[in-house]
């Protein structure tokens, strides 16, 4: 259909299948059709075309949408979903339809498409990235005196609880939700009238697209709206990111359930086991978030390396760049719900953490004792500790302490003592608790009314082409 003209209908099918695209296109259907309805209500706005020919395309478009993908000719030899629509369009709508491409060119199309399925999925990561902080936030509340060993080169350090250890993924992915929202604010903006690249010399009206789609901006270069890519490129950089928090806290409830460290169970229904040791129960789910990380953040230098060298405006390539973003969002996606379920059904063993912090945990706390009591640097008491340590001698001034301070120092003290904003102590991390839930609150609510908003307005644009075609006969596709 639209080689005939300068390329004749003949058409080798191993280029057809190389180059389609359909086989991702199935994503972006829904959208395809929003955005023809959208350019084809302007168009008649504009007196570009007539009332009765935006009727019969928007029917077509509709009935089209109310069949399915399924219904089309998905032929690789019609290269991509625009042209499968359009196929289908002419054959139900005749010469009309064929008026709906006026002012557009794919290149504008497919561009507006993008945005507007990449806007609705990062709503859906954003919205599993909240979730996954409430039951992080459950886990916190339960575990605000749970006294644990706090490490650093994966050596006992210092003791903190449970909570306060948690509450520090919570602001990785508070963090990880505000990366994506920024990407939304770009994402959330109008390509379309920008055509090939240089706009048309039709009287369009790229304003009444925008407010019809519901974005919030015009892209207002028609060079810069085909061919930008970046917010794409910064979607793979915050999910790369994302996946990489995901698999730290993997990587820690993997150590945390094996026996050495026996800090947690994992649910059972949430687990593996060997084929040939009856004893194993392996974190086997943590394991594959783990390894799938690298490949979003392989995704991520494809990305990249993809658009690099890509002079102006559209080039083909970028039909490469879709599947790639869609395979991180499966990614991402996937791993979110599932640790989201692990993360809400793990048993914690406060016994075992509580024991495994020794006496040893607490030898900076007796540095800074002596730093208080014997009026000395802390370089010197810091001396002073290492010391008694190697000669295995600690107990002195564990005694010491008690006989000074009335009490005994444990690791319950030291938490205690870290009043510190941002520390361990109860007092602290109680605060921290009640912020973060006071900041989940309101993302929530912004998430919801951002996905809201979205929701109304395909209610409008269906609604206002359902009225413009009323009157108009109505083809059934169950003829065909």
């Amino acid at each position: 259909m639209l080689r005939k003209g300068r390329l004749g209908e003949k058409v080798d099918i191993t280029f057809a299948e190389y180059t389609s695209s359909l086989e991702f296109d199935r994503k972006i259907f829904l959208f395809d059709i929003l955005g023809s309805i959208a350019h084809a209500i302007m168009l008649l706005e504009a007196k570009i075309i007539s009332k009765e020919d935006a009727s019969k395309i928007i029917n077509g478009l509709l009935e089209i949408l109310d069949r399915g993908i399924e219904a089309l000719d998905l032929d690789p030899r019609l290269e991509d979903i625009h042209m499968a629509i359009e196929k289908k369009l002419i054959e139900k709508a005749g010469e009309a339809g064929g008026k709906l491409h006026v002012a557009r060119s794919r290149n504008d199309q497919v561009a507006c498409d993008l945005r507007l399925w990449i806007r609705e999925e990062i709503n859906e990561v954003s919205k599993l990235v909240l979730k996954l902080i409430g039951a992080l936030l459950k886990l916190c509340e339960d575990n605000v005196n749970t006294v644990m060993p706090g490490y650093t080169h994966l050596q006992r350090a210092q003791p903190t609880t449970l909570a306060h250890h948690f509450l520090s993924y919570v602001d990785m992915f508070i963090r990880d939700f505000h990366r994506l929202s920024q990407v939304y604010e770009r994402t959330n903006k109008n390509p379309l009238g920008a055509c090939a690249l240089a706009t048309t010399s039709f009287d369009i009206s790229r304003e009444l697209t925008t407010k019809l789609l519901g974005f919030s901006d015009v892209i207002e270069n028609s060079m810069d709206a085909v061919s930008a890519r970046d917010y794409m490129l910064e979607l793979a950089s915050c999910l790369a990111i994302l996946m990489v928090n995901v698999s730290r806290i993997c990587e820690e409830l993997i150590l945390w359930s094996s026996q050495e460290f026996n800090f947690i169970e994992l649910s059972d229904e949430l687990s593996s086991t060997s084929s040939i040791m009856p004893q194993k129960k392996n974190p086997d789910a943590l394991e594959i978030m783990r390894a799938r990380t690298s490949k979003v953040i392989g995704n991520l230098t494809s990305a990249l390396s993809l658009i690099k060298a890509l002079p102006q405006s559209y080039n083909r390539d970028f039909q490469e760049l879709s599947p790639i973003i869609a395979d991180s969002l499966e990614i991402a996606n996937t791993s979110l719900s599932l640790l989201n379920k692990i993360i809400s059904t793990i048993k914690i063993n406060k016994e075992k953490m509580r024991r495994a912090c020794d006496e040893l945990i607490l030898a900076t706390d007796l540095a800074d004792f002596l730093v208080i009591e014997e009026a000395i640097s802390f370089r010197e008491a810091h001396r002073i500790v290492a010391s008694s340590i190697s000669a295995g001698n600690l107990s002195s001034l564990f005694e010491l302490y008690k006989k000074k301070k009335g009490k005994a120092l444990t690791p319950e003290e030291a938490v205690e003592l870290r009043r510190v904003r941002g520390g361990p102590s109860s007092r602290e991390v109680k605060r921290m608790l009640s912020a973060r839930k006071e900041t989940l609150a309101k993302l929530n609510a912004k998430l919801k009314k951002r996905m809201e908003k979205i929701e109304k307005n395909k209610e409008n644009l269906i609604k206002k082409a359902e009225e413009l075609c009323i009157g108009v006969k109505q083809e059934n596709f169950s003829k065909e």
